[in-house]
């Protein structure tokens, strides 16, 4: 761990239909968390949970700074919109960051109200990271406080087998020059540069930065695609129990995807909201 940072806690995908979102990543093998409504943001959602981080599938309800923010996104594409990195301590964590140089926004106490009988109203506190300290994703800094409210043994059972987020890859323009900044934020070394391509420790789950042209390298069947202009998030590696398990639930699901000769399964972003999608064995 370093200035406080766990590592990666959640990636947002910003859609137009919620419902119809919800539906796709159900015939997914997903198992979604009650539809939920974030107060103070003027957003709805619904969460694919993990044991440790989670897919949140989001859409603007109301008005306000960030409900216009997903709601713009969304009308120019549907995909993942931002990363979120689990703090330990929001303010512990902000506080590293100044002390290092890094001008970060005040740490606000948020809610999440639940569509459920009898559901706890969550809680968490999160702060924007600015662009020059996670260049080439929009991210922000989270730290839960409602516990075992959050993950219920029955959200995180997912017929598709998902245990977790494995990797997220973006695209930007040049990797290489964003290096320091990400070891400011994750530590000294946390970057490993190969070719063009940059790969970011982040303590749990791994940031892959790659330009356009070297998509294809990390996610073959990118290249049948035609991914979003840097920067922007474009692909999402989770790890499942069962590969196998996985691809019969999609095959029964009707979902298009296509399998390598390691068993990772690939699902495209026609199918899965905007966002390359791999499955991947332990």
């Amino acid at each position: 761990m370093y200035n406080h940072i766990i590592g990666i806690d959640s990636v947002a995908i910003a859609v137009r239909d919620l419902d119809r979102a919800a539906a796709i990543f159900r015939r997914l093998g997903f198992t979604l968390t009650p539809r939920g409504h974030d107060l103070e943001w003027g957003v709805s959602d619904y969460c694919v949970m993990f044991g440790q981080d989670h897919i949140q599938l989001l859409s603007a309800e109301n008005a306000g700074t960030e409900a216009e923010h997903v709601r713009d996104f969304a009308a120019r594409r549907e995909g993942a919109m931002e990363l979120s990195f689990a703090a330990d301590d929001a303010e512990a964590a902000t506080g590293a960051l100044t002390r290092a140089g890094i001008k970060i926004g005040p740490v606000r106490t948020l809610s999440r109200r639940l569509d459920a009988p009898d559901a706890p109203t969550l809680s968490f506190a999160e702060a924007a990271l600015p662009a020059s300290v996670a260049p080439g994703i929009d991210a922000r800094l989270v730290q839960h406080k409602s516990g075992e409210r959050e993950r219920f043994p029955q959200w995180l059972d997912h017929p598709n087998g998902a245990i977790g987020i494995a990797s997220i890859t973006a695209v930007v323009e040049d990797p290489i020059d964003l290096t320091p900044a990400w070891d400011i934020l994750f530590g000294p070394h946390a970057t490993t540069p190969t070719d063009n391509t940059v790969t970011v420790h982040t303590g749990r789950g791994v940031v892959f930065l790659t330009r356009p042209e070297d998509l294809s390298q990390l996610h073959p069947d990118a290249e049948a695609e035609e991914a979003p202009e840097p920067p922007a998030i474009v692909a999402l590696a989770l790890q499942v129990a069962d590969t196998d398990r996985a691809a019969r639930v999609l095959a029964e699901g009707g979902i298009e995807h296509s399998r390598d000769r390691e068993g990772t399964v690939r699902i495209p972003p026609s199918a899965a909201c905007g966002l390359f999608l791999e499955l991947i064995g332990g």
